[in-house]
């Protein structure tokens, strides 16, 4: 960047006068100081109209610089509350300012201003100014008693407006102390969830070693009913593992520490898995499971096993809010879609439609927050594919958090809640068919 330098008259010796410039923007007060205090003058800055007015009866300057375009208070404001101010009556108040408006000046003067000048300025009018008014009081003139209600009113109403802006600025303050305060603890609950999730997992690893070695001992001995109270300790075991593993990943998620190792992919070689895990609570259940896949379809950029987790949690949740007897059904296609640079990107569109009790409007874009259950916990029945059963509400959150990692998009559509005449949810995976230009920073190839 070239230097511009701004060359001064010569410098004279004077009495050092207290001059107060209020100014929001920060190059506008470092040029004006620069050539003021070249002159031996001691320059204030306030950045608002609020500050302006404190500052002003703080310090008593011998002289004001007012901008008229302030972010909270106009400058035109702050004069009428300054000139009702008896200590400031007299010192001198110079208006400056951009607008381009032809009765400025006019405004300026009948408002309390003894001066006014346009920007941009040269340095020898804002010299000429300030020295033309500065250590000579200005000279009131008499008013009418009509002109002295209407001062006084204008003061008034300046002066109430001056105390909504300070207690908003203090609400303000105030929220912005519990906000930060409220990211401290949403930082150490994270930090919380992610620790305990690995201290649980020292217990679990000793629990499932001891339930796996009576297994292996009781394949032998017959004694059917010890082997159904392992089986339900092993059943036990596995839902607390699964439930640790929801700890973690949620942890990686909040922590974008979501590891993905990168593969081209097909639909079905990622639902397969899924299915074949899900087959027995679907026969359970009774439900009709269909699958409309298309056999040219693109093959997607992404990490197999994070994906699975994501249908999994897709798939389980459609089990569990439809009826016995419901259908669930598998749909994908291609979605173009315009991104940032209007270029078009091309995605697999995945669809989970069911037709169970659907998800009120209201809350549909809560049920992807952590914790976040549609239903009353205290209704729920337990288990992970049972009518309505309960869940920590983590795997929605999950299930975004691995999708958005990949650059895609997740979402729900349904007609609303209704468990006598159940509408159904469809759930929408968008997941594109190249690697993302900005990948997670943990992300990593696979070949």
């Amino acid at each position: 960047m070239q230097r511009v330098d701004i060359f001064l008259p010569e410098k004279t010796v004077a009495q050092s006068y207290t001059i107060l410039h209020v100014e929001d923007l920060k190059n506008n007060r470092e040029l004006v100081r620069r050539i003021l205090e070249s002159r031996n003058y001691t320059v204030i800055d306030a950045v608002n109209g609020l500050e302006g007015i404190q500052k002003a009866m703080a310090i008593q300057p011998d002289l004001i610089l007012m901008d008229i375009n302030l972010p909270d208070l106009d400058g035109f404001s702050v004069v009428t509350r300054l000139r009702n101010h008896p200590p400031l009556a007299t010192v001198p108040i110079i208006a400056i300012t951009a607008r381009n408006i032809s009765d400025d000046p006019e405004r300026a003067r009948a408002i309390g201003c003894d001066g006014y000048i346009s920007k941009p300025f040269s340095v020898k009018q804002l010299l000429d100014e300030v020295a033309a008014h500065i250590g000579k009081p200005r000279e009131t003139q008499p008013e009418s008693r009509h002109e002295h209600f209407l001062r006084e009113h204008s003061a008034t109403l300046v002066e109430e407006l001056e105390q909504k802006l300070n207690e908003l600025e203090a609400a303000h303050t105030e929220l912005s102390a519990v906000h930060e305060r409220l990211q401290r603890l949403d930082e150490a609950k994270t930090d919380f969830i992610h620790i305990a999730a690995h201290e649980l997992r020292t217990p679990l690893t000793t629990v499932t070693a001891y339930a796996s070695m009576l297994r292996s001992q009781m394949q032998s001995g017959g004694n059917d009913v010890l082997s159904e109270i392992l089986e339900g300790l092993q059943s036990g075991v596995d839902r607390l593992n699964r439930i640790t593993n929801d700890m973690v990943s949620i942890a990686r998620v909040e922590l974008a520490n979501i590891e993905l190792a990168y593969m081209p992919l097909s639909i079905n070689s990622v639902l397969l898995p899924v299915l074949k895990e899900l087959q027995p609570a679907i026969e359970k259940r009774q439900q009709t499971f269909k699958i409309n896949i298309p056999d040219n379809l693109p093959l997607v950029v992404g990490d197999d096993t994070q994906l699975q987790q994501v249908f999994s949690r897709l798939i389980g949740n459609a089990i569990k809010y439809t009826p016995d007897g419901g259908t669930i059904t598998i749909s994908a296609k291609v979605h173009v879609a315009k991104n940032e640079t209007t270029a078009q990107q091309k995605f697999v569109e995945v669809s989970v439609a069911d037709t169970g009790i659907g998800i009120d409007k209201s809350e549909q874009g809560l049920i992807f927050e952590k914790f976040y259950t549609a239903e009353d916990t205290s209704r729920h029945s337990s288990g992970e594919t049972k009518f309505m059963g309960g869940g920590p509400g983590l795997g929605l959150t999950i299930a975004r958090g691995i999708v958005e990692a990949h650059g895609g998009r997740i979402w729900v559509e349904s007609a609303g809640y209704n468990p006598e005449n159940p509408p159904g949810s469809t759930f929408f995976v968008l997941l594109p068919t190249e690697k993302p230009k900005h990948p997670h920073q943990n992300q990593k190839e696979r070949r």
